[in-house]
């Protein structure tokens, strides 16, 4: 069924606010024997904590709501992945299927309670720095697709503490008003609610993994949007004992009164102006931070109603800046929204988009020793419990390269991976890093502005002295590319390290097939430090593939420098 989550309510710049789309502590230590074929035994003790510089808590907030035909038990795609209008029964010429959605998983459309994604989609927040996941959680009803929701929310939670996760629920009690829509019976809306609570007391809260904040059991709801009294609130958690620490959306504590002990906020269109006004002017007991990517949804092509705004992503400019804000404000945790709320665009898992690009900018802001590499791991590891699916000797070395990964031993654990099946080999960058100059690289230019392209050493470059420069002191427009010819035919992405300032009409890193093309590109944000981006996936067809960095500047004083180019074969 179709799910929406409006809120109207709010103070100040908030009056109209609409939203919609919603270091463990300490696991017990145990000790893990790994064998197999070729690995001699090891013994881990395993689950080992991610070390950070930033160590205050980093939460991000996941919906389990994506069904498959295989999964949702009647042989239908779930409707997050359809909405009204789309149908990923078709594919197109580049592997996609056809989605309600701006925005692509790099792994596909999926299952949200496909033990394969669970593993997956947790390894990646651990090794992006991310302590502990807040799960959409839709309550007890017998109604549509909410016990399949529940049922997904719970193949998650099962295995968090397997991982070294923490995790806690964000209650939707607007489920209780949208049931009757959908033609459930609903007569006593407070009696489903402490119902609600019962069940997480019962199955939740008494997990040591589950998050606790001032000795209780941290509890979030989107909204209120149901239950509008402190009356109503008392009611509901008279099941509880202690009460949780119970956390509203912004500018919401008051419909639960001294039941509500703080906030967090939300994604609105006033951007950083409603963000820095909640940071510098709410003062609250419990107060979290919020990090995005943007906000793009597809309700309006999806045939639903809800929010016609957008804010930009530029590239992963908005990420890194919300995510710095949250870091800066005095906040003790910080929720990213989200995981994988893709009717929004709000997800930051990796997509053919923007690949891995904004696991990679938390894992620098966060000071998390892993990067990309580790990442491509995991997703290694997802593809071949894909491929070797039925096979029981495959499946256990998996396990133990799953063991490996979560003992922070990533390198015996691609032994295993590698081991089952090499990765592609990835053409050649000829002077990747433009220590030779400009050889094996060519410039165009439109207007005869082809000199604002150069390499220089001016702030040194990302591994070594030299790097390519964008810049001009008036207008201009350049495209510094270098062509492959007779590659094997396959996906392709191009990597490189990046470090801009200044405005620009566009600034990309992007591939083409073909001269005229049109390109797969990444916008580039501001980036004070160097920071590594990727193209989308791109499908080479007939061995050719040019690529490298596109910049129009209406102006000057502004520059890009680029370095360490790589062509990933997937």
């Amino acid at each position: 069924m179709e799910h929406r989550r409006f809120l109207s309510e709010g103070a100040g710049a908030f009056a109209a606010l609409m939203l919609t789309g919603c270091g463990l502590a300490s696991p017990e230590s145990q000790s893990i024997t790994l064998s197999g074929e070729k690995e001699p035994t090891a013994t881990l003790t395993a689950p080992v904590s991610v070390s950070k510089t930033f160590t205050k808590k980093v939460y991000v907030h996941l919906m389990p709501w994506f069904e498959t035909r295989e999964s949702s038990g009647n042989g239908t795609w779930g409707v997050h992945w359809t909405m009204s209008t789309k149908n990923p029964d078709v594919v197109d010429s580049t592997g996609k299927r056809q989605i309600a959605s701006h925005y692509y998983p790099l792994i596909g459309p999926y299952a949200s309670g496909d033990k394969d994604v669970v593993e997956y989609q947790l390894l990646l927040m651990k090794y992006a720095g991310v302590d502990g996941v807040l799960i959409d959680w839709p309550g007890t009803l017998d109604c549509v697709d909410y016990p399949k929701n529940r049922q997904n929310a719970e193949a998650f939670i099962n295995k968090t503490a397997a991982v070294g996760l923490e995790f806690a629920i964000v209650y939707e009690d607007h489920n209780l008003t949208l049931a009757p829509t959908y033609g459930c019976s609903v007569p006593d809306k407070l009696a489903a609610a402490r119902n609600d609570m019962a069940y997480l007391r019962d199955n939740y809260f008494s997990r040591s993994n589950y998050i606790k904040v001032n000795n209780a059991p941290l509890l979030l709801d989107f909204g209120p949007q149901t239950f509008k009294s402190p009356d109503d609130w008392s009611n509901i958690f008279s099941p509880l004992s202690p009460k949780p620490t119970f956390l509203t959306l912004w500018y919401q504590s008051g419909d639960a009164g001294a039941n509500a002990q703080g906030e967090y906020p939300w994604i609105y269109s006033d951007f950083i102006t409603g963000l820095q006004n909640f940071y510098d002017n709410r003062p609250l007991n419990v107060k979290f931070g919020v990090a995005y990517p943007g906000f793009n949804t597809f309700y309006s092509e999806g045939g639903w109603g809800g929010p016609t705004w957008g804010l930009p992503y530029d590239g992963t400019g908005t990420f890194g800046q919300t995510l710095d804000m949250a870091k800066n404000s005095g906040v003790n945790w910080i929720q990213l929204a989200t995981w994988n709320d893709y009717g929004e665009g709000t997800m930051i898992e990796p997509t053919r988009e923007f690949g891995y690009g904004f696991l990679t900018t938390l894992q620098q802001k966060l000071g998390v020793s892993y990067g990309q590499s580790q990442l491509e791991l995991i997703a290694r590891l997802h593809e071949q419990r894909k491929q070797y699916a039925g096979d029981a000797s495959k499946q256990a070395q998996l396990d133990q390269a799953f063991n490996y990964l979560v003992a922070l031993q990533p390198d015996q654990a691609a032994n295993i991976l590698n081991d089952t099946q090499p990765p592609p080999t990835s053409p050649t960058v000829v002077n990747a890093g433009f220590e030779s100059g400009m050889t094996g690289w060519n410039t165009w230019s439109p207007d005869g502005t082809a000199g604002a392209a150069l390499t220089e050493t001016y702030n040194g470059g990302h591994h070594s002295t030299y790097h390519l420069t964008h810049y001009s002191p008036g207008a201009f427009e350049t495209w510094t590319y270098q062509m492959l010819n007779n590659i094997p035919n396959g996906n392709y992405r191009v990597r490189a390290w990046v470090r801009k300032g200044g405005d620009f009409h566009f600034s990309r890193l992007q591939a083409k097939i073909c001269a005229e093309c049109t390109p797969a590109a990444t916008e580039l944000g501001t980036y004070g430090d160097w920071t590594q981006l990727e193209t989308p996936t791109i499908a080479v067809t007939a061995g050719y593939l040019e690529f490298g960095l596109h910049t129009k500047a209406t102006s000057g004083s502004s520059f890009v420098h680029l370095d360490d180019v790589q062509v990933i074969r997937q």
